[in-house]
């Protein structure tokens, strides 16, 4: 055979397997593009709900206290907010209030106490910690910024469990509020120093 004719098989070969792997790669390609992504906490229309009034029950579990309290939650752009406590767990009205400059915590008539973190304020003087700046989002059933862990979704699309910060929490009795689908009971737990934490939250009326 002409030694130009087997160049040209040669060539022909050689084309014909780049055209069978570029097909390969693009069909690839298609198929990640195709992926549905998980939806993120900008996706939800809740993480456009800036300012509220919670009415609730906070329930806490701890080494140091066990007990339940009527909640105010007053929330305005963050990081301002105002959270009353009031009953046994709340030794009669603990009032927590944020602020550009940070958090403080009365108690009664005792002086305020001043922190920049509200976890470890309320770790301080009520003995657990509630991880306020994360609540901030947690109450509206979406992560806050930073890294997370495994979460679950329904088939909704709405949250059911997360592991972020150091707490595992789980979300249920999603109800309409409004023009938002929000959660009304959120169970937290973590393991400090001191022992194991349970805090449960029960959301009974949202006001915008």
């Amino acid at each position: 055979m002409h030694p130009i004719a087997e160049i040209s098989r040669a060539t022909r070969r050689y084309l014909g397997v780049c055209l069978v792997l570029a097909t390969v790669l693009l069909a690839a390609c298609a198929g990640q593009q195709r992926q549905p992504q998980p939806p993120t906490a900008a996706d939800s229309p809740a993480a456009q709900l800036q300012h509220w009034t919670i009415k609730g029950k906070l329930g806490v579990r701890s080494p140091s206290d066990n007990g339940s309290a009527n909640l105010t939650w007053q929330q305005q752009a963050a990081p301002n907010y105002r959270i009353h406590l009031s009953g046994p767990l709340g030794a009669g009205a603990t009032v927590i209030s944020g602020s550009p400059g940070g958090v403080s915590l009365q108690r009664g008539d005792d002086p305020p106490l001043q922190a920049r973190n509200p976890a470890e304020l309320t770790m301080q003087t009520l003995g657990w910690p509630l991880p306020i700046n994360e609540m901030f989002y947690w109450v509206r059933g979406i992560p806050a910024p930073g890294p997370t862990g495994q979460q679950q979704r329904n088939a909704q699309g709405q949250l059911q469990s997360l592991q972020q910060s150091g707490w595992q929490l789980n979300f249920s009795d999603y109800q309409n509020r409004g023009s938002y689908v929000l959660p009304t009971r959120i169970n937290a737990s973590t393991r400090g120093a001191a022992g194991p934490v349970t805090v449960k939250l029960v959301i009974k009326e949202w006001l915008f």
